[in-house]
């Protein structure tokens, strides 16, 4: 009985032993099929919360009515798109998207500076282009050299001839480093319009831009662009019906230097910077100096109640195409605001004449 007893004991206690590990190894293997699926589900919800996030670069569904409300509608999105950044990589540091959301945050700090004028965020986007241009791959590399070109393009106001230069290096370099790259003609038509003043430099980046477009509307932009620059130094003809409803022809003004400011009653910063060239210019008004304008408004009402306001007698055409005038177009117009200057002669001389107005009508005045 007592072996019997011995036995059954160290029967019972293998039993249990055994029962022990089986409990032990089905704990551990449901410890790590738990660790496992909580690992999947973190990854199915990181790419849900990526593809969100960059969802958001459709900006937000409504913009306000007004330049102010648009600025209201743009600084509220960007705190919507930066809430998700800093949440996804606080989340998510180490997750493959998480180097993209750096770069998007440095991306949307610039762009936060440029709309709100307010240089603090700088500091920090510089700080995480700094990061990523240690960690990039070669594949990497191209997007934290674009960052580099666009936050400098933002930090320009009213760039000086020097910056322009750098940013033509910025702009070439980019273009020798990255030949592929999809946004050159993009970058190259960029930079060129800040060389309408320098028509021969704005046409040899124009050209290499087109020679990479593809997209339909900048191939169109840089035809407008190219066909501008020539006509510096050429007489154009310029022919219209005023909207007081008489007929105009630049050449009757032969003799006298002539300032053609392109506007819409729409575009508030077209106005202000005719107003502007208006009070520049208004000391000289006595030599033999002309101001004519080109109205790209489609409704006349609102046109005629701006001038009748602002005392307006200068020659101002008016066909009521918009964009779609022929006369607009034929000039390569597509952008506002827009000012030429002509000489004596009748020959396109500027094509930044809302820049240092009165300096410009003067030394062609002198000549």
């Amino acid at each position: 009985m007592l072996r019997d007893d011995r036995e059954n004991a160290l029967r019972a206690r293998c039993f249990k032993s055994i029962a022990c590990r089986g409990m032990r190894l089905f704990y551990v293997l449901q410890i790590i099929f738990f660790c496992g699926a909580l690992l999947e589900a973190c990854a199915a919800s990181a790419e849900e919360e990526w593809k969100a996030l960059v969802a958001l670069d459709a900006g937000p569904a409504k913009s306000g009515a007004d330049a102010a409300g648009a600025r209201g509608a743009a600084l509220g999105h960007l705190d919507k798109q930066e809430s998700a950044l800093r949440g996804f990589l606080a989340r998510y540091a180490e997750n493959p998207h998480a180097w993209e959301a750096r770069l998007r945050l440095a991306r949307l700090l610039q762009i936060r500076t440029n709309i709100s004028g307010d240089r603090k965020y700088l500091p920090e986007a510089e700080r995480l282009l700094d990061e990523l241009e240690k960690t990039a791959t070669a594949e990497q590399r191209p997007e934290v050299d674009f960052a580099r070109i666009t936050f400098f393009m933002r930090s320009l106001r009213k760039p000086t001839a020097a910056e322009r230069e750098r940013l033509l290096v910025l702009a070439r370099n980019f273009q020798t480093e990255h030949p592929g790259d999809r946004r050159i003609a993009a970058l190259l038509a960029e930079v060129a319009t800040l060389f309408e003043s320098q028509p021969e430099t704005m046409k040899r980046l124009l050209t290499d831009a087109r020679a990479s477009a593809t997209d339909p509307t900048l191939m169109a932009q840089i035809a407008d662009d190219l066909k501008r620059a020539g006509f510096v130094g050429e007489s154009i003809p310029l022919r219209f019906t005023t909207v007081q409803g008489r007929q105009f022809d630049l050449q009757e003004l032969r003799g006298s230097v002539v300032l053609a400011i392109f506007f819409a009653v729409w575009s508030s910063e077209s106005v202000a910077v005719l107003e502007r060239m208006r009070a520049d210019t208004a000391k000289i008004s006595r030599a033999p100096f002309r101001i004519i304008a080109l109205s790209l408004d489609a409704r006349r009402e609102p046109l005629v109640a701006f001038v009748k306001a602002r005392h307006l007698s200068w020659p101002i055409g008016f066909d009521g195409k918009g964009w779609e005038s022929p006369l607009i177009r034929n000039l390569g117009i597509n952008a506002l605001p827009a000012a030429w200057l002509f000489d004596k002669a009748g020959r396109l001389r500027s094509l930044t004449a809302a820049e240092d107005t009165a300096a410009q009508v003067r030394q062609l005045l002198a000549e």
